[in-house]
């Protein structure tokens, strides 16, 4: 029985042993399964694997196929966070979806699809298919991350559109999930999870930004960077700086900030290939330095 494997699904969904184990069996049953291979009943383990989006085989046999699967929707899910989208989208059509077996797999595939149909733009409702395949049907009582995550792209759909009212709808819950968050310590948490937490905090900030809300998304902004400095990582650092500048623009800070977070912006974005934040970041600036010279 390969529990280490069920170990590492639990942390990379953000389970922990309590919220696991709750309503299903006692955390002593749980914590004997994981450090000392004291397998509980077949009903209790069925019920733990199905909650992970695991079956028991997935326990007992790890096969090629899977593994490969897996790695090439974590390829994606970087891709889209490093904003290479036609990466994504190719990588997205290696894939098809009932050839999927785990559950964790499907909401991860739908994620990264409606994600990535969301940032590129595409029609509404076959965007928003995705995220209702997972609220509706995969995680229909919204206990794994993957429901955040569908309220999020939802949430930027609707933001885009300009459909302020169902944006904020779905904002509301990701900021009460964050809310309920507040305090954790990430610092060694499971990569996967906590570049997920970051990527909920940074389109709250933008949509902060998007109401003129400077001051809350500057906050969460802030959030973003202690998260990304304390694990060493660079993915949302171009995006990061990027939206603080602009902030500052709207705020009315001196040059001197602006240029700062400008050339912050892109340093970062061409230490992390991302094209897109560097044509933006060259844009926002000279449209900076004509309203400075006019003003």
């Amino acid at each position: 029985m390969d529990t280490k494997r069920f170990i590492q699904q639990r942390k990379r969904l953000g389970f922990s042993q309590v919220a696991l184990s709750k309503g299903i069996c006692t955390q002593s049953t749980l914590s004997k399964f994981e450090n000392n291979g004291q397998v509980p009943s077949f009903s209790i383990l069925e019920q733990l694997c199905d909650r992970l989006g695991l079956s028991i085989d997935d326990l007992n046999q790890d096969n090629a196929s899977a593994r490969h699967v897996r790695q090439l929707l974590n390829e994606i899910e970087c891709a889209i966070m490093s904003e290479h989208y036609p990466q994504a989208i190719q990588k997205l059509k290696e894939i098809h979806v009932d050839e999927l077996k785990s559950v964790d797999d499907k909401m991860q595939y739908f994620y990264l699809k409606g994600m990535a149909s969301t940032l590129t733009n595409k029609k509404i409702s076959t965007t928003l298919f995705n995220f209702t395949k997972i609220l509706d049907e995969l995680d229909e009582k919204h206990q794994t991350i993957y429901s955040q995550l569908a309220y999020l792209g939802s949430g930027i759909l609707y933001a885009r559109q300009n459909s302020m009212k169902h944006a904020e709808f779905f904002f509301s819950k990701v900021m009460a999930f964050l809310h309920s968050k507040k305090g954790e310590d990430l610092i060694g948490a499971p990569q996967v999870y906590y570049l997920r937490i970051v990527t909920l905090l940074y389109y709250c900030a933008e949509y902060h930004s998007l109401l003129k809300q400077l001051d809350a998304s500057d906050q969460v902004l802030a959030e973003v960077l202690k998260i990304c400095e304390g694990n060493h990582v660079t993915y949302y650092l171009p995006r990061v700086k990027l939206l603080q500048a602009d902030n500052a623009i709207n705020a009315g800070e001196s040059p001197k900030v602006v240029k700062k977070f400008l050339n912050e912006a892109m340093v970062f974005a061409r230490f992390n290939g991302n094209s897109v934040v560097e044509v933006q970041t060259a844009a926002l600036l000279s449209n900076y330095e004509k309203i400075i010279k006019i003003s």
